[in-house]
């Protein structure tokens, strides 16, 4: 090799200040080992590169490309602490082209802008600006000295082969096409309605106009709601409209963490039964067959829904490239104007399904400013949650009462049919509050009741009473039963007058033989629990 051209310093330094920032960074997540396998998947292409461009300024032209996706993955990777992955896959799978341009007429996106600008400038007047001259002289050794090299890393990453794909992975190259082929390509697919291989319910309906609308709660516990006894008033709405619904006073979740509550109510499966790979449809396929028009219309991260394969007429996706750069999901009221627009359609039965983000921690993000109805808009922190600091009990009080006005939206909208209308609320699963119950939380495997007692009803307008009266009595006479998440699936469907040969009406709280389940399994922290546990 040549005498290193004081010219091609620069260009050098640019081209290696993302993979410096990838190996302090991998060094302090995966270790010594990890960080060698990175810098021998780095040199050994660059050793091609270098051999097939002969000269310093080919191979700084030839490495442009890798100088941008360098550092677009290493500010990706430091920033959010991991290659990308499930999450910014669904942030692609699921914008638009609108909200793409959207996002770069904001100063984040113009920032990105007038970054990749300046350095394509500056990289490229360096590279232009290197020698002609070759980068091995005849003879020259230099090959297998980098050669060489990159088998020692080898060496020293061998012993640990999850330490040395992580640092393969971790090469931007590598790991770019890795996330296109996999979790890209899946995000895609779910989508598009294609991840999930589907079973035909061979479902049918009486067709006729009627509009159901399904609303899942998360993170709402029983006890923190004023219709059932709460000592504040977080649910005034509800308790002004309480002889037009059915209140179950026993409704519990099968799940305590979302990925597995929210499957199991849009499916039927119990826990016992309950996987990923079992399922065959959902409650939005069963709909469909059956002749109602579906939306699907979710302030949640996508993939809980798309990963089931939910593929409704419609889809509303939250807006997740604000809420990349955000740090969190707008309000759920953004989903009204899509929703009364659903409701006010005619002509067809239709089913209106409605993913909140309800109650979900950090509480004090989940209400607008001004709607303080039992504390102040100071934000709550991780560290208060484990405390009996009453701003977070107050906080989380004022998500009820936020959610009681959505309902309130939701209700008063589709009282103005004149068709049979329905409106069903379960939360996936309950909450934990430290001030309550010396536990604080969702999801894990030490609980309090709270995380499965949850809060459920149906409000049925008076078009629907009239033409379905059967069902209101059964719904009536099951309120004080033990109701279970993935009873909502036979019950809605019941309530909808869907019929498929797989119809369960010991499933269904809308009918007279009703079974209720108090002895099956629960899951908690993602493990099997018995019913006594």
């Amino acid at each position: 090799m040549d005498e290193f051209p004081q010219r091609a310093a620069p260009a050098f330094l640019i081209l290696w200040v993302p993979f410096l920032a990838l190996s302090i960074w991998l060094m302090r997540a995966g270790g010594f080992q990890s960080m060698s396998a990175f810098l021998a998947s780095l040199l050994l292409p660059m050793l091609v590169v270098a051999v097939l461009a002969r000269t310093w300024r080919r191979f700084f032209l030839l490495h442009y490309p890798i100088v941008l996706l360098s550092a677009a993955f290493a500010t990706y990777v430091i920033t959010y602490g991991e290659a990308p992955g499930d999450f910014m896959s669904y942030v692609l799978a699921t914008s638009s082209w609108q909200e793409l341009r959207g996002f770069f007429t904001i100063w984040q996106g113009q920032r990105l802008i007038l970054g990749a600008v300046a350095l394509t400038g500056v990289y490229l007047a360096l590279a232009f600006w290197c020698p002609p001259s070759p980068i091995f002289s005849v003879g020259s050794r230099a090959r297998l000295v980098v050669l060489g090299v990159v088998a020692v890393l080898g060496a020293i990453a061998a012993p640990r082969p999850a330490a040395l794909l992580t640092g393969i992975n971790m090469n931007p190259v590598v790991g770019t096409t890795m996330f296109i082929e996999g979790p890209l390509s899946h995000a895609h697919a779910a989508v598009n309605g294609t991840a999930v291989i589907k079973v035909p319910y061979h479902a049918s309906s009486h067709n006729t106009e009627e509009v159901h609308i399904l609303v899942v709660g998360e993170s709402a516990r029983r006890d923190s709601w004023s219709v059932y006894g709460y000592g504040r008033n977080t649910t005034p709405y509800l308790e002004k409209i309480r002889p037009e619904a059915v209140f179950f006073q026993n409704a519990r979740a099968d799940a305590n963490f979302t990925i597995y509550a929210v499957p199991i109510l849009l499916t039927g499966m119990t826990p016992a039964r309950f996987s990923m790979s079992a399922i065959k449809g959902s409650l939005v396929d069963l709909a469909e067959e059956s002749g109602y028009s579906t939306s699907w219309m979710m302030n949640q991260d996508s993939h809980i829904s798309l990963l089931i394969g939910i593929h409704a007429d419609r889809m509303v996706y939250p807006p997740l490239i604000s809420t990349l750069v955000s740090g969190g999901l707008p309000l759920d009221e953004r989903l009204l104007p899509d929703v009364r627009q659903e409701i006010a359609r005619s002509g067809k039965a239709r089913f209106i399904g409605i993913h909140s983000i309800g109650s979900h921690w950090p509480y004090s993000s989940r209400y607008p400013s001004g709607f303080e109805r039992f504390g102040s808009k100071e934000p709550v922190t991780f560290k208060m949650a484990y405390t009996p600091d009453p701003g977070v009990l107050n906080a989380y009080d004022d998500t009820i009462a936020y959610t009681d006005w959505l309902l309130e939206q939701v209700i008063e909208a589709a009282r103005k049919l004149t068709v049979p209308a329905t409106v069903t609320y379960y939360a996936d699963h309950g909450e934990d509050l430290y001030a309550l119950d010396g536990n604080a939380g969702h999801g894990t495997p030490t609980y309090d009741k709270h995380q499965f007692e949850v809060p459920a009803f149906i409000w049925m307008n008076a078009a629907y009473r009239a033409a379905h009266p059967d069902k209101v009595q059964a719904i009536t006479a099951n309120s004080d039963k033990a109701i279970r998440s993935h009873n909502l699936f036979d019950s809605l469907a019941d309530i909808m007058g869907i019929q498929w040969p797989g119809a369960r009406a010991s499933e269904s709280f809308a009918s007279p033989d009703f079974v209720p389940d108090t002895q099956g399994q629960y899951i908690a922290g993602g493990k099997l629990l018995s019913a006594a546990e």
